[in-house]
């Protein structure tokens, strides 16, 4: 080839490749988040663009208050991440981002920025007062058959199936509102109702295909909004379960990742260890550490990576986004020891506070039945590695698992005493979620031998010891199953139109049922003025004979707890080993049964009871 032939072939070619870069077709799909609000402490903001071929634009923002700080391209050519800050001068109101293209063509995003509102219940956030409810919705109640299966979403529709489908919804939730309330339920947790959009196993909610969507199988964002709306003229709070550790294999973005790293990623499939440990062991190895914090939850739930820095700051705009957005009450952090880097989780909570003191953030931290496994992340101070992680509240399962010994497997009622004796190894144990059942775990009525004495003992005692207490659906009806997780995440009967009977009524419960149901409402209707269970000091004494006795008091008022879980009944049951707790009181009434007591000398207890006693004077 000579020397000209050669030169006007790459001349052409050229040509070429400059006429196909003019003729690239770019698209703009989509910004995250859609919109913000004036007002934020932290006057920044990252916005994700997506689109194809949106990289090769140029971004303009001329609206007075916002500026665009600098724009970032990663892997992807169909990405863009742009840096505002958002000044403390700016208006309410829509402005225009243009997205001029080399040719010239425009695009462009309407983009508001809302005022951002004061908070309903900005003054006082969950705490001891209050009790959570946990609802699958999916498995809860149908209120709207029309979008059990949706044109937007693979998954279809299909009772049946014990893993698929069932169709509950949030209006089946709305509708259920009066039932919560009588039962005395003060704070509502859904497991997450984003969009899961996979071809199965995607009730459950963890799978998050949309971070800012919900799950059309479920409603929409303002059904969602109406929800939280409709507890709070009640008197109700709402708490989202939100998921920072992975999305879901459906994720849009996961068919063009941003970059590489936006996952961990293997080169084979990998599992994560699910061990929690590792986190805080002083002597952990690399690979431990890895197996654990990049491994994969499953093979359709991707492990995000936190190291990114705009992935981190995603997630954490998306948290602040649903708390504006929705108003909700508090937040539940999915599986928050297994992120990969731990200090974007301590700032995921600052960051929140900062927007909004006293909000409440719960993290689940499932490590076992020892409390040393949890102090790490609840210890007040610096940890040995310097690490503080900012949780003020979490999910007690060493408490849990010790409730297991006791009420199920017939172990002697010192282990709930020695548990709780190790409070001192935590900076907020008040604040501890504190629960009997949850949507991980075999049934609680399974659980404890399917003996519904048994699970009164253990609800008396999660309404009356420290911490904030929560249940989960249907154990006040007595549901009874084992794992695996789609049988025990059963639906409500009544809950659908055709069910043969309806749970959510008291003609519709068998006797059983309306009788642990009358028993936990008339505990929570107590609770809800009981002073000394929300704010009061704990006293315990050490238990004798399978008999745990305990006191609730903060200044004037005084409860006093007595928890027989022999199967004896005990007559003249003598009280004066608790003199220092019953002085100045000489006379009480039985919340349980409304009777009064006359006399602090000596109480007749029956086999496997509580026994709940307002002191008097």
């Amino acid at each position: 080839m000579n020397t000209v032939f050669r030169t006007s072939m790459m001349c052409l070619f050229l040509l070429v490749s400059i006429q196909i870069t003019n003729a690239q077709s770019v698209k703009l799909n989509r910004i995250e988040p859609s919109n913000w609000w004036i007002g934020m402490e932290n006057t920044k903001l990252q916005l994700l663009v997506y689109g194809e071929n949106i990289s090769t634009t140029k971004p303009i923002i001329q609206y007075e208050g916002v500026t665009l700080n600098s724009i970032t391209k990663l892997e992807s050519a169909n990405y863009l991440f742009l840096n505002l800050t958002i000044d403390k001068t700016a208006k309410e109101g829509v402005f225009d981002i243009y997205f001029y293209t080399d040719s010239g063509e425009k695009l462009i995003f309407n983009y508001e920025l809302k005022q951002k509102k004061k908070r309903n219940n900005s003054s006082k956030s969950i705490d001891a007062s209050d009790v959570m409810y946990l609802i699958t919705p999916d498995r809860f109640s149908n209120g709207d058959p029309s979008n059990d299966s949706t044109d937007d979403t693979i998954e279809k529709a299909n009772r049946k199936n014990p893993d698929g489908r069932h169709g509950g919804d949030i209006k089946g939730i709305i509708d259920h509102l009066d039932y919560l309330e009588e039962l005395g339920i003060t704070t509502l947790w859904l497991n997450p109702f984003l969009e899961n959009d996979q071809p199965a196993y995607s009730y459950h909610g963890y799978g998050i295909s949309d971070f800012y969507k919900t799950d059309s199988r479920f409603g929409t964002n303002d059904d969602y909004k109406n929800l939280v709306g409709l507890c709070h003229k009640r008197g109700m709070k709402v708490v989202m379960d939100q998921v920072f550790n992975h999305c879901g294999s459906g994720h849009w973005w996961m068919q063009d990742l941003p970059s590489k790293d936006w996952v961990n990623q293997w080169d084979t499939y990998t599992q994560s260890s699910f061990t929690n440990a590792v986190v805080s062991d002083p002597y952990q190895s690399k690979i431990d550490s890895d197996l654990h914090l990049k491994g994969w939850f499953d093979t359709n739930l991707p492990d995000l990576n936190l190291d990114n820095p705009y992935l981190a700051t995603y997630l954490i705009q998306n948290s602040i986004w649903w708390i504006a957005y929705a108003n909700i009450d508090g937040i539940r952090m999915d599986t928050h020891p297994y992120p990969n880097n731990k200090e974007v989780m301590a700032n995921w909570i600052k960051s929140v506070e900062t927007e909004y003191p006293n909000f409440y953030t719960v993290a689940e931290t499932a490590m076992g039945d020892k409390v040393a496994s949890y102090v790490y992340w609840n210890n007040g101070t610096l940890n040995r590695d310097g690490y503080v992680s900012n949780i003020k509240s979490l999910s007690d399962y060493a408490l849990y698992y010790s409730l297991l010994k006791v009420f199920g497997q017939e172990e002697d009622i010192y282990d709930l005493y020695e548990t709780l004796s190790s409070d001192y190894l935590y900076d907020t144990p008040f604040n501890n979620k504190i629960f009997n059942g949850n949507h991980d775990v075999p049934r609680l009525f399974t659980e404890l031998g399917k003996s519904k004495e048994k699970v009164k003992l253990s609800m008396s005692f999660i309404f009356t010891t420290r911490g904030i207490p929560q249940i989960y659906y249907g154990d006040e009806l007595l549901f009874d199953s084992p794992k695996p997780d789609g049988k025990l995440r059963m639906d409500v009967p009544g809950g659908w139109k055709n069910d043969n009977r309806n749970a959510f009524t008291k003609i519709g419960r068998t006797k059983e049922e309306n009788e642990l149901y009358n028993y936990i409402s008339t505990l929570l209707q107590w609770r809800k003025s009981a002073i000394e269970i929300h704010k009061g000091n704990l006293k315990h004494y050490k238990p004798l004979g399978n008999i745990y006795v305990y006191f609730r008091t903060f200044k004037e008022e005084s409860t006093m707890i007595i928890i027989n879980n022999s199967d004896e009944n005990i007559h003249n049951y003598k009280l004066e080993r608790f003199h220092e707790s019953l002085e100045g009181y000489s006379h009480g009434k039985d919340i349980i049964t409304g009777q009064s007591i006359s006399s602090l000398e000596a109480i007749d207890l029956q086999a496997n009871t509580a026994v709940i006693i307002k002191l008097k004077k």
